[in-house]
């Protein structure tokens, strides 16, 4: 089964499908509740009790990370919460023939009643970031929880509340270095000891990172407090090729060191048809090739009797990434350079020696700061790889402003301060940019991938209570410059060698774009990419004759399109 489906209308019932090992559900006197995620505070059924008393859906003092969906066929009532970042993305759409919901992009998109057409005001963001994050989706029409959201649809009656926010995990008192990492090693236990208790049969995503380390770290205590005679396990998905070889080697020195059962799966080089099959199934955009892999992780694992993967994504967002890192080196050349036009010479003197070096972007960082329409700022660009120039030539210069401004909207929504008297230069939406953009739907695809084989997945990093840690670390140790993610390296050195706790992350090189090129496993579908009346004839050519990652986006756009649109 995949996921979940329902629909409301005057002449339909509701209609629920997929109620699996994915989720928990309850249901009594004509009410159904579904739970996908790890829920804690309350039981479904204490939620459902509640509702019976209260008239609604009371998500006050809950904690973990999930999404809740609750259906009154009665009272013809719907309510769909996220909480805070939800572990499945659950999309909908009200339309005058009813309101349709569902936890599968790709069958709510078929079974909502209305020609599918794409969404053309979120091009500019799919061709900018890749992932369409925030409330849109690709879908003209079709709608996704944001963090916090509830949802209503009350006979015929459609609602949006922001109901939880990030503010609610303020705490007056703001934690040092020693005592964040105690909190975050305390919080890390108490979350997978939950997790365990859910789904024991459960490997770590062990990609040989900080992030997955520690969660290995933690497994590996929990799992032997139950179950000593078998050592834990990691699970990790192979391609053979030697780009991706650091990669490989990356992980399995975590495994060695941790002494895991390891499975390796291997996943075999894309091919158009294995992206029509996803695409088909799952109807959402992907910001990664690596994000394709996921069905041949979780078909493996199916098969190899792992019912569960533990996931890292989400922790650079939380403690610690690149993008304030770039804000503190910017500040330390405007010191150093106090004069603009000198910072702008020498960005170009070194750009002419040096293409594509760290220091040129930063020299002209330090020039725009506090210019949120600057394209090389942090709360834009989320990937040094962006093409700023084509999707401004393919959209307009308002068009690119427009998706940018959209994607720091979403922490507009999450109530994160423009800045403060600590942090006046954004340093905090830097940070969490990425984090409530392409980190929440990066997680969320992965576990809807994870969902067409009855796999599940656990992001600890994205769960409320480590949100709540990582949000009142104070700021002087939660951006530290040229250390990122002290907190976790330094909670990590507990239990692994320093060359591990300090080691840099790997970029993840994948042949995406020898696949692209003639010759390339995904050359034919590259010359099959259709005519767009926003892609001129021109552009495309140029497009298609230089592999790239906006080439690699326009053939996921392709696909999609002739999937479900044409």
């Amino acid at each position: 089964m995949i996921g979940f489906f329902g629909f409301f209308s005057e002449n339909k019932r509701q209609v629920l499908e997929g109620a699996d090992s994915c989720m928990d559900f309850v249901s009594q006197n004509g009410t159904s509740l579904l739970v996908q995620g790890l829920l804690t505070g309350k039981t479904p059924q204490e939620l459902l009790d509640s509702y019976f008393r209260t008239g609604t859906l009371r998500v006050d003092g809950l904690e973990g990370n999930f999404v809740l969906i609750l259906v009154d066929e009665v009272q013809r009532a719907v309510f769909l919460y996220r909480h805070f970042v939800g572990s499945y993305d659950t999309y909908y759409a009200s339309t005058a023939n009813g309101f349709c919901f569902g936890s599968n992009l790709a069958t709510l998109a078929r079974r909502c009643g209305f020609p599918l057409r794409p969404n053309e005001s979120m091009l500019p963001v799919l061709f900018l970031y890749r992932i369409i994050p925030g409330r849109n989706t690709l879908f003209d029409g079709i709608f996704k929880l944001l963090p916090g959201e509830l949802v209503s649809w009350n006979a015929g009656q459609f609602q949006r509340q922001q109901v939880s926010t990030l503010s609610l995990f303020d705490e007056p008192h703001q934690t040092d270095e020693a005592e964040s990492i105690n909190r975050t090693e305390f919080v890390l236990d108490e979350m997978l000891t939950d997790w365990y208790s859910r789904q024991p049969k459960s490997a770590v995503l062990l990609s040989g990172g900080v992030d997955s380390m520690i969660l290995q770290a933690h497994w590996n205590n929990i799992w032997r407090r139950f179950e000593s005679d078998r050592p834990p396990r990691s699970v990790a998905v192979v391609l053979n090729h030697s780009y991706t070889k650091p990669d490989f080697d990356y992980a399995i020195s975590a495994v060695r060191q941790f002494g895991t059962e390891h499975l390796n799966i291997d996943q075999q080089p894309l091919c158009a048809e294995m992206m029509y099959d996803i695409f088909s199934k799952t109807g959402e955009m992907p910001n990664h090739v690596q994000s394709f892999y996921f069905a041949t992780l979780a078909e493996g694992m199916k098969n190899a009797g792992i019912e569960a993967g533990i996931c890292g994504e989400g922790a650079d967002g939380m403690f610690g990434n690149s993008c304030p890192d770039d804000i503190l080196s910017a500040l330390i050349w405007r010191r150093r350079i106090p004069f603009s036009i000198l910072r702008s010479l020498a960005a170009n003197l070194i750009d002419w020696i040096k293409p594509h070096n760290y220091y040129a972007p930063i020299f002209r960082l330090a020039n725009h700061i506090a210019d949120l329409n600057y394209p090389q700022h942090p709360q834009n660009n989320a990937a040094t790889f962006t093409d700023f120039d084509r999707v401004e030539e393919l959209f307009g210069r308002n068009g690119m402003l427009e998706a940018m401004r959209y994607r720091r909207n979403i922490l507009d929504k999450m109530a994160v301060p423009l800045n403060s008297i600590d942090d006046p230069y954004g340093l905090l939406r830097a940070q969490l940019i990425g984090f409530f953009g392409e980190g929440i739907a990066t997680a969320t695809y992965w576990c809807s991938m994870f969902h067409l084989y009855g796999v599940e997945m656990y992001n600890p990093f994205q769960d409320s209570r480590l949100i709540r840690v990582a949000s009142n670390i104070r700021l002087a140790e939660r951006f530290v410059h040229g250390n990122p993610k002290q907190i976790l390296k330094k909670a990590l050195a507990c239990y692994v060698p320093p060359e591990f706790s300090n080691r840099p992350k790997l970029g993840f090189g994948q042949p995406i774009f020898l696949w692209l090129a003639p010759g390339g496993c995904l050359f034919d579908a590259v010359r099959q990419i259709d005519d767009q009346p926003w892609l001129p004839p021109k552009a495309k050519q140029e497009i298609l004759a230089t592999p790239n990652w906006f080439l690699w986006t326009l053939l996921c756009y392709d696909i999609w399109y002739k999937t479900f649109c044409r």
